[in-house]
């Protein structure tokens, strides 16, 4: 029999003062369905007003409402739902019920593992018995997934409900092939089942100091994975006026590299061209004149304000007003002293295209000394292009996936679930997950019963234990993950369990297996450039302009400003998102659908969303790199690359 002590007792570890009137219609109810346990009762009744009434206190119409939803049927069960509900807390790692002497109490607390045997016992109260459908067969796997137990379900105040039961009807795509990239004869070849572990060759995977500051000596010793870049690094501590010398800097440096290409171009075009041009044509220049300027000479650079009615060259920095205004595209002089600016007229060339941000020479007239009237823009330079992996041995495979990882309205993660389940059976070499883990923008994340850096720990140790340990695990941040920091570019995840094949990397990053250089971002540069970019060429490709413009600016993310979503800081971006050299493979997910693309023998990969959150489908990539024949074989003829439906 629960005593009105022992009721008060509970409700005060609870903060909740109850009136006589309630404690009375508690006892009622208790003396009614034989409930022996303060504590049992007092749990359902938190739970059940967490989950219906927002967390109102106890009222006798509040409670009176509780006792038909939760015990009107309990004298017809062999088991009731708080029955259910505890063992289901011990079955899956959540707190367990007090003992029966009250000593301790708390919350019910769901796992959300289990709920297809509670919704079967609420059913049977009723006499009814509904046949479930068959499950389809997912390709995926070749076989029907196991959906009795759930990895990633949290604690939560209330359940958490899948919505696959609803669809199980439906048409199952996962395992289709959406998108293929490589040679015919060579996918005949690959086989996407890789459980032989014993012919394959220990992996080296490396961040060398050189892909990070291309200053560095040759042969300086490389840095592990997480030292270009931690905690001890400080974020969003550059002002206004460092931000601006760091965008001077990149028009001089990049502006240079033009240059010098542009010289090299018409040397071999005129032979004889002359070393320097007459002083006349350079006294703009005497303020800024060093040793390295000599190129900016030879090509005859003048301030973007110069009015000319004769052909000159110019050098500065892309400016986009952001009304679509007929003289919207500006360019700013690489003098960040004056910060001169000039409106652009496109209207004698017949294709074009910049963006914010970006570093341009340009060749034209300004007859009045309003506006520049361009007639060639050059933004290229010399390119050092990947070498195939002649070391790589075996070969590699790789399955590569982006977050979100679960539906926007449960915290399920069943796509994780299938896809680990899918690593598990075929095994692969390194299986590549980027974030986020936790999207800041789901509010279910804030409802879940434990701190978010203790269910990420968990999400993590389920991984590692669902896959095999050959399988070697990176895993990159994201900015938009409740465990980073806000903040591009981002610090790598951290955990306190640590296992011998797991690696958090920061994002971006390039790292190198067995010699193939692969760089990372999960910042959606690619769409966002493609947004930001003024084009006078509406039939090119703009994933590819887009990665051009990312290898010939020497930087993960060239635009600037950047959106109002992305905390950019500019320092951190200078010193740790260069692009020294262009990778043989770059993984970009992001919104855009999902394509591989070859640019400058690079195989750039977006392997799209695990978890698409407006189609409810997603995607993810599995690699496989062969042996190259040669240092100056195509990507195409050793790189099989596949985006599969989860």
């Amino acid at each position: 029999m629960v005593s009105i002590e022992s009721l008060r007792d509970q409700f005060d570890e609870l903060g909740v003062d109850p009136s006589p009137e309630v404690v009375n219609k508690c006892i009622e109810i208790c003396t009614r369905y034989d409930i022996e346990d303060a504590v049992e009762f007092v749990e359902t009744w938190m739970a059940y007003s967490v989950s219906k009434l927002g967390g109102a206190e106890p009222t006798v119409d509040n409670l009176r409402d509780m006792e038909s939803h939760e015990f009107a049927n309990r004298g017809r069960k062999t088991a009731g739902p708080a029955t259910n509900r505890v063992k289901q807390r011990e079955d899956f790692g959540s707190p367990r019920s007090p003992p029966e002497d009250g000593s301790e109490a708390g919350l019910v607390i769901y796992s959300n593992a289990n709920l297809d045997s509670v919704e079967s016992d609420v059913l049977g109260s009723y006499g009814c018995v509904t046949p479930k459908a068959q499950k389809p067969v997912s390709r995926l796997h070749g076989s029907t997934p196991d959906r009795s137990k759930v990895l990633f379900s949290p604690a939560s105040y209330s359940p958490i409900t899948s919505k696959r039961s609803q669809d199980q009807d439906g048409p199952n795509n996962s395992g289709n092939v959406v998108y293929t990239f490589g040679n015919g004869q060579l996918l005949k070849q690959v086989n996407w089942s890789t459980t032989d572990v014993d012919r394959r060759n220990p992996l080296s995977i490396k961040v060398p100091s050189t892909f990070v500051d291309d200053h560095l000596e040759e042969g300086a010793a490389e840095a592990g994975l997480g030292d270009f870049m931690n905690d001890e690094c400080k974020y969003m501590f550059d002002s206004s006026y460092e931000r601006i010398l760091i965008l001077g800097d990149r028009i001089y440096e990049g502006g240079k590299r033009i240059c010098r290409r542009l010289a090299s171009l018409r040397q071999e075009e005129r032979a004889d061209l002359p070393e320097k041009l007459d002083k006349t044509e350079c006294d703009e220049l005497t303020a800024h004149k060093n040793e390295q300027d000599e190129i900016l000479e030879k090509v005859g650079i003048r301030h973007v304000d110069h009015p000319c009615t004769e052909p000159v060259n110019i050098m500065g920095r892309i400016v986009v007003h952001p009304e679509k205004k007929q003289d919207r595209v500006a360019i700013v002089d690489f003098d960040e002293l004056t910060l001169r600016q000039m409106k652009l007229d496109f209207s004698k060339m017949k294709t074009w295209s910049v963006f914010p941000g970006e570093t341009v020479v340009m060749e034209g007239v300004n007859p009045r000394g309003n506006v520049f009237e361009v007639h060639n823009i050059y933004y290229e330079i010399d390119l050092e292009l990947p070498k195939a992996p002649m070391k790589l041995g075996n070969e590699v495979n790789m399955v590569i996936a982006s977050g979100p990882y679960t539906d926007k309205d449960d915290l399920l993660y069943e796509k994780l679930s299938d896809l680990l389940t899918y690593c598990k059976n075929n095994c692969p070499d390194v299986l590549i997950l980027t974030g986020p883990f936790g999207d800041i923008s789901n509010p279910l994340f804030g409802t879940i019963a434990e701190t978010y850096e203790e269910y990420f720990e968990k999400i993590i140790i389920n991984i590692m234990s669902s896959v095999s340990p050959n399988t070697e695990v990176l895993i990159v941040s994201h900015h938009d993950d409740l465990m980073s920091m806000f903040v591009f570019p981002s610090f790598p995840y951290t955990i306190s369990t640590s296992f011998p094949n797991l690696r958090f990397l920061p994002d971006p990053c390039i790292i190198s297996i067995n010699g193939l250089e692969i760089g990372i971002t999960t910042a959606d540069i690619i769409k966002d450039l493609s947004e930001a970019e003024v084009s006078g060429d509406p039939k090119g490709d703009k994933i590819k302009r887009a990665f051009n413009y990312m290898f010939h600016h020497k930087t993960f993310y060239p635009l600037n400003p950047p959106p109002e979503n992305l905390p950019l800081d500019m320092d951190l971006l200078s010193t740790f998102g260069k692009l020294s050299r262009v990778p043989n493979m770059m993984i970009c997910p992001g919104d855009l659908k999902c394509y591989i693309r070859d640019v400058h023998r690079c195989v750039c990969i977006n392997p799209g969303r695990l978890s698409d959150q407006t189609s409810g489908e997603g995607t993810f990539a599995r690699v496989v790199i062969k042996q190259p024949e040669s240092e100056a074989a195509l990507p195409f003829n050793y790189v099989v690359c596949q985006v599969v439906k989860s």
